[in-house]
């Protein structure tokens, strides 16, 4: 099994063969996130109508921040309203009874259809990694990972609540209070009923190449996704182990996202050094906040990295959303970008560079659209900066 630190070099080479075997730039790349049907709703439960028009104030009040529109000339004003402000909580201040009809809402998601967003499965459940692996260099590595996946995560929340019926708070796991040994975290119990299980005891490879485990207890036991191909949900909780035997980053790299690295995170002046700390571009240093629980781990969860051994799915394919501890995962990196943005002046701070294959340019706007593959109606960078407003109706207890 290769090293977690050579995967992470392997994938920064493999985005310059992207660059190059494309022959385009990101812009280029935009225009192909489409796919044939744009502007048809196929989600029932999304009020496209409001999106466009919150996200039509949200431009406005942007270029108003700017100094290129005056308030009485602004073409758009946010009228909707949050009927109320959800409070995400951490995955420990749940009661046994919430945790449990989380999980069955997350179950219930591989029941319901996913209104032809997938071409490759007819599950919502699937959706999520479907919509999550399209030209997914677009929004990981730059400027638009936290707010492409705040919004990605907020689509997870509302279809869990209005396809599933669940209505308890959106959790979070605060593994940086679990860093001395992360694995050992309460969320990853065997419990049949609110555990989200360990990796397992019996080896597999379903897929070519991508080794690990199935996850043979909690409550996701012999759980199946299909994505890239039918596979029971695999893991394999070792992998740090081959890169950091001594336990130079701590236990399964726990350091790089321990109360040191997350102090270091929220200390950042400007969110594109936030984003730089936060998403581990500062490597081998620290693969950060976000990046730490993707890499100490071999199988779904590690995204594409998983695949790095089959040529017919890497380095096009990431399976991260596959696994439930992904969205755990992302609402707590999504916490830490809203609690950076509590400090005077860090709300609508925004800038850096939109492309993964060039670090030094500095063109992330506002107003650039956020593409997702049909799953609602793309939307501008300026929705998504304050989860307080409509339509994310969201805070957090932090």
């Amino acid at each position: 099994m290769a090293p977690v630190l050579s995967l992470l070099s392997a994938l920064t080479l493999l985005s310059t063969v992207i660059h190059s075997v494309h022959g385009t730039n990101i812009d280029s790349a935009k225009r192909l996130l489409r796919r044939e049907g744009e502007g048809e709703q196929l989600v029932p439960f999304l009020d496209y109508q409001a999106i466009t028009d919150a996200a039509d104030a949200a431009i406005s009040e942007e270029l108003q921040r700017r100094g290129l529109l005056d308030e009485g000339s602004m073409k758009e004003k946010r009228t909707l309203r949050c009927p109320k402000i959800n409070v995400r909580k951490e995955w420990r201040q749940l009661t046994k009874s919430e945790k449990k009809s989380y999980i069955k809402a997350v179950k219930c998601l591989t029941t319901k259809p996913d209104y032809g967003i997938s071409t490759y499965s007819d599950k919502m459940y699937d959706a999520f990694t479907y919509i999550h692996e399209q030209n997914w260099f677009l929004f990981h590595g730059c400027a638009t990972f936290p707010v492409w996946h705040r919004w990605f995560v907020w689509l997870r929340e509302v279809t869990m609540r209005e396809q599933c019926g669940y209505d308890g708070p959106f959790p979070y796991w605060n593994y940086t209070l679990d860093w001395k040994d992360p694995f050992a975290s309460p969320i990853f119990s065997s419990d049949p009923e609110i555990g989200f299980g360990s990796h397992g005891k019996v080896a597999i490879e379903e897929i070519p190449g991508a080794t690990g485990f199935k996850v043979d207890n909690g409550a996701f036991a012999n759980f199946r996704v299909n994505l890239p191909e039918p596979h029971y949900l695999t893991r394999n909780f070792s992998l740090w182990k081959d890169s950091d035997p001594t336990e130079k980053y701590g236990k399964a790299f726990g350091k790089w996202f321990g109360p040191e690295q997350l102090q270091k995170t929220l200390a950042a002046n400007k969110f594109w050094d936030f984003e730089k700390i936060l998403d581990g571009l500062e490597a081998p240093q620290s693969l950060g906040i976000h990046n730490g629980p993707h890499f100490n781990n071999n199988g779904d969860w590690s995204g594409p990295g998983w695949l790095i051994n089959n040529p017919t799915y890497y380095p096009w394919k990431s399976t991260a959303p596959n696994d439930p501890m992904f969205f755990p995962h992302h609402t707590y990196v999504d916490a830490v970008f809203w609690k950076w943005q509590q400090k005077p002046g860090k709300q609508y701070d925004y800038g850096g560079s939109t492309d993964i294959f060039n670090q030094t340019k500095n063109d992330a706007k506002l107003t650039d659209m956020l593409p997702f593959s049909g799953f609602g109606p793309d939307i501008p960078v300026a929705l998504t900066m304050k989860t307080e407003s409509f339509p994310l109706c969201y805070t957090y207890k932090f």
